[in-house]
């Protein structure tokens, strides 16, 4: 596992497709190996009673109403009127069942229940539990999804960046979320491998082999598949079509957790690594980019009520252009390649007495989007969740935000929009500053 300073050393390793080509391998091996133990586990266990597959249906929506006040007001974001919204909704169907041998089986199914989601099932697969750990298959989120805890994780409301401040507030062109790091999976199909909990310790690891393929996708590493834009940033890449994608993505994370009394904490790492690709769309060339090995660190401890987490975000030049490209589509790219994939970190708090948490977060991304010019963004949020009864919760969130970015970002994005979206009004955001008012609710079941 790579740990602190050795995880930077990391990110700039170049694994030649040989190296790479074997590492897969012994990775493919690996995953048939537990796959194998596991039912060897599960055959020599203490018998237990089986139990037939039960459906389980769960699920929640949120519907929320915000307002902004911002100095750019480009793309139809003016106006002091609410924005009403369902800010997320899911429908979940759990098939769990148990063999007399102790192992623990499940299907799961989610349906994104937003009217015009562009995908309505954007979870499917099956998942072993025993003596061995647990190994999932199938479209879901990974490690770097489910293993670290952030200040990003403390915060309520309306999830602050990671939700509905985007739909409302103009970020500046050039600035990464920083929310997830360059490479992430999102729900591209995959196996995923947790190890049991030992003295507080669990491996968490992934395979992804194409991360824009989902479901019934054909094999096809040449070209973007139906999961187009994951595991990038649109300050990067203006238009998701238009993005680099990744084949032979791995991910390793490491967590440590613990609890004493009243205390309880937890540490995460998580590394990732893949071939990075970009083929623009009407082009059939590729062009040559910097393979993603980006990395996560997190970190958090709790007292009573109290809660604070913080973590850390570097990229690198994760799928970042390698040259100039003079002509053809790669030419909107313009200095790209001197500049890198970004750096993001927070740190945040959580209250809870009674029915009330009470959450604050900072939280800062920057990146150099050519040889000398940056952008970045500073975003105070602060949310208060009311849970008035079960399954119903009330909430209010404020998102203090500052982007800056610069005019030659500004017009490479602008160019880039123009050639390859087909509305020709969309703009390209200088810097922009604003707050942001959002109150909702959310029932679940």
């Amino acid at each position: 596992m790579i740990l602190g300073k050795d995880v930077g050393h990391f990110t700039k390793q170049r694994i030649h497709r040989g190296a790479l080509s074997k590492m897969t391998k012994k990775i493919n091996y690996f995953v048939a190996g537990l796959l194998l133990s596991g039912a060897l586990c599960s055959s020599v266990s203490a018998s237990t009673q089986a139990q037939a597959p039960t459906l389980k249906i769960s699920g929640y929506t949120i519907v929320n109403a915000a307002m902004a006040n911002q100095q750019r007001t480009d793309n139809g974001m003016g106006g002091s009127d609410p924005h009403i919204a369902i800010g997320a909704s899911d429908l979940y169907f759990t098939i769990t069942g148990k063999a007399s041998s102790g192992l623990e089986y499940k299907y799961r199914i989610n349906f994104e229940a937003i009217p015009g989601a562009s995908f309505y099932i954007n979870r499917n697969y099956i998942e072993f539990n025993g003596n061995f750990g647990t190994i999932q298959a199938g479209n879901l989120k990974g490690p770097e999804d489910a293993m670290p805890e952030s200040g990003m994780d403390l915060i309520g409301g309306a999830n602050g960046i990671d939700g509905t401040l985007g739909s409302v507030y103009n970020f500046s062109a050039g600035v990464i979320d920083g929310v997830n790091f360059i490479g992430e999976t999102n729900k591209a199909t995959k196996v995923v491998f947790y190890s049991p909990t030992v003295m507080g310790f669990q491996l968490g690891f992934a395979l992804t082999p194409n991360t824009s393929h989902m479901g019934k996708d054909p094999r096809n590493n040449a070209t973007l598949g139906a999961a187009a834009g994951n595991g990038n940033s649109k300050g990067i890449f203006p238009d998701k079509a238009n993005m680099p994608y990744g084949t032979r993505n791995m991910v390793l994370g490491l967590t440590y957790s613990g609890s004493a009394d009243k205390w309880s904490w937890s540490l995460a790492v998580v590394g990732m690594t893949e071939r990075s690709h970009l083929t623009l769309k009407g082009s059939q060339e590729q062009y040559p980019v910097n393979n993603a090995n980006s990395y996560q660190l997190s970190a958090a401890v709790g007292y009573d009520q109290w809660r604070i987490a913080a973590g850390w975000i570097d990229n690198g030049k994760s799928r970042i252009p390698k040259k100039t490209i003079a002509t053809g589509e790669g030419a909107k790219l313009g200095d790209t390649h001197l500049g890198n994939a970004g750096k993001a970190w927070n740190v945040g708090a959580s209250y809870t007495v009674g029915a009330y948490q009470f959450a604050t977060t900072y939280h800062r991304t920057d990146r150099k989007t050519d040889g000398t010019n940056t952008a970045n963004s500073d975003i105070v949020v602060a949310t208060v969740d009311f849970s008035a009864l079960q399954g119903l919760k009330f909430f209010g969130e404020v998102d203090f935000v500052k982007t800056r970015t610069n005019n030659k970002t500004v017009e490479m994005h602008q160019k880039f929009l123009n050639d390859t979206k087909k509305d020709q009004n969309t703009k390209a955001v200088g810097s922009n500053s604003g707050t942001v008012f959002m109150v909702g609710s959310k029932v679940s079941f």
